[in-house]
This record gives structure tokens, sequence and C-alpha cells, in this order.
């Protein structure tokens, strides 16, 4: 029995493992300029924005005056599933519709539903007008 149990704890850490490094693999390093005019809503507090980039997309989320968060759009519930995390209508919260797991801002931990652990989080510098998200996950 305490084998069984050891096997899935080491199966569970290697998944995990695993998916962060597929994540560093599938996600080149994206330069956004934030002048462009596809960038207006990141000119304000609670603006974001969608990128492709990541395992399902990114969300690019403003926090404050220079203070930026990108999210990876998988589900940390089911990173495998057809679904993306949204930005709620509100503004207030991010949340995955197939299973209703909800997070919050700036963090990206989950607040319901199902998820137990945060979204992804890819570490960004901000240069000027330039954002740089890379492939570096930071939780």
């Amino acid at each position: 029995m305490k084998i069984t149990k050891i096997y899935w704890v080491v199966a569970a850490v290697l998944l995990l493992g695993s998916t962060q490094v597929n994540a560093q693999a599938m996600f080149p390093e994206i330069n956004v300029n934030l002048t462009y005019p596809q960038f207006q809503r990141l000119k304000t507090d609670g603006g974001f924005v969608y990128l492709e980039g990541g395992l399902k997309g990114i969300i690019l989320y403003r926090a404050g005056e220079n203070l930026f968060n990108a999210y990876d759009r998988a589900c940390p519930h089911h990173p495998a599933s057809s679904c993306v995390v949204q930005v709620d209508g509100s503004t207030l919260f991010m949340v995955d519709r197939c299973c209703n797991s909800s997070f919050s801002f700036p963090d990206g931990q989950p607040t319901g539903g199902p998820a137990q652990r945060p979204l992804i989080q890819y570490r960004i510098e901000l240069t000027g007008n330039t954002l740089k998200i890379s492939d570096e996950i930071i939780n």
C-alpha cells in the first residue's frame, strides 16, 4: 500500500514538472510595444489583452502603473482540455467556463471551482514602452 502511494506522488511530481517544461518549450519570447493602438486597454489599471503564446495563449493584465502580469490561459485543473481561461465580463477576475474555476487578479490564485493551483504566470520586463514576456515561469 505504501509503495502505491509513493508511486502516485512521484508520478504527480513528474507530471507537474513536465507541464512547466512543456510550457517553456512552446513559448517564444514576446515583445509588446505598448504604444500600438491594439494595446490601448493596457493604458489603464485593470486593462487586459489576449496574446498568442504559452500553452493556450496569454492574458496580459495591467495591475498598476508599470506593473503588469502575464498568465497562461490553460486552466491548471485540466490544462489539456480545449477550454481556455478568460477574463470575466466584470473584468474583476478570470474564469474557465468549462470547469467553473475562477482566478483572482493580480496573482492568478484560484478563488472558486475545482482548480487547486494558480494560473501559470510568466516573467515580464518593462523597458520604456516595451514589455518583454519571457518563457520563465514565476509560479
